[in-house]
């Protein structure tokens, strides 16, 4: 008689908040429907907390960057005034969902994506996910006064943001410590240390000025097919680490005051 082994993948569920009344483009008019709930904190927070009661492993803010609909018609689509600010008023209401939320590689330097991704990821206690993506409307390059790119420079820059960001992310190892009051080292600098990289796009000196969370960083997704296939392509920069210079001749050369 056969024996099956058992699954050694576990599936995760959640759930996407794209939406602030419900699929429905029409759902805002229901009678039930609060009125404010694209902007009520208390609304998008009982959300939240009616996820985590629900058992679902982790809840999803998509975002754009440009108004997408015509108000006249329906409700906002991507149902996010700010989710960097919304998941941060989120973490702690809630204590066990994981809190993802999708940021623009194409108009944030990979510092600013690793100081904000890592200071929520440390307030929520290690729950945070990053949904890494680059835009690609018009809209949202106007909105930042800039070209819409090519598709090539658009995963470059994806690509060098994503892996100077998780360059970042271990500049502050666990292995510096804890505040030592007896010995009156705050943290152990041998183990943050600066990263001194440049890409062709981006870049970034370090170290980055906060410790790890418990979970150690972010979980980054990478959910559309494109994007993964569009990473695949380029030649130069493996998925596991970028080659780029050093900022500085040096890399442990001081930036100058």
């Amino acid at each position: 008689m056969k024996t099956h082994s058992k699954p050694t993948h576990k599936l995760l569920l959640g759930i996407s908040n794209s939406e602030s009344y419900g699929f429905h483009p029409a759902a805002w008019r229901l009678p039930s429907a609060p009125d404010n709930a694209f902007t009520d904190i208390d609304v998008i927070i009982k959300k939240a907390q009616m996820a985590e009661q629900g058992g679902l492993d982790y809840i999803f803010y998509g975002d754009r960057v440009f108004l997408h609909e015509d108000l006249n018609e329906r409700s906002p689509l991507f149902a996010s005034i700010e989710p960097m600010v919304l998941l941060s008023a989120i973490a702690p209401a809630t204590k066990r969902i994981g809190l993802v939320t999708s940021a623009s590689t194409s108009f944030n330097e990979p510092y600013t994506l690793a100081r904000q991704l890592r200071a929520i990821d440390v307030i929520s206690g290690g729950r945070v996910g990053w949904n890494a993506i680059p835009s690609y409307e018009p809209q949202a390059f106007a909105n930042y006064g800039k070209p819409l790119p090519s598709s090539d420079k658009k995963y470059e820059r994806l690509h060098e943001s994503v892996q100077i960001t998780q360059a970042l992310w271990g500049s502050w190892q666990k292995e510096a410590g804890e505040p030592d009051k007896a010995s009156g080292r705050f943290a152990d600098m041998r183990y943050i240390q600066p990263i001194n990289l440049q890409g062709k796009q981006v870049g970034s000196y370090g170290p980055l000025q906060i410790p790890p969370s418990k979970q150690g960083q972010p979980v980054i997704f990478l959910c559309p097919l494109p994007v993964v296939k569009a990473l695949k392509r380029l030649p130069c920069m493996p998925m596991r680490w970028l080659r780029c210079r050093p900022i500085l001749q040096k890399a442990n050369s001081k930036l100058p005051l």
